[in-house]
């Protein structure tokens, strides 16, 4: 088999398994508290500097 296509397939898995590895592992995060209460933001004194 040639050495490049060698390469690229190892390349390919290496990428497509890192981004399943990625996805599997990711864990967000559950919404916690009243979802149905909304609360403002607190009002800003003036603009950040």
């Amino acid at each position: 088999m040639n050495n490049r296509l060698l390469l690229r397939a190892l390349v390919a898995i290496a990428i497509i398994g890192g981004g399943l590895y990625v996805i599997i592992q990711d864990d967000p995060a559950t919404p916690e508290g009243d979802i149905k209460n909304i609360h403002p933001f607190a009002e800003q004194s003036g603009p950040a500097g």
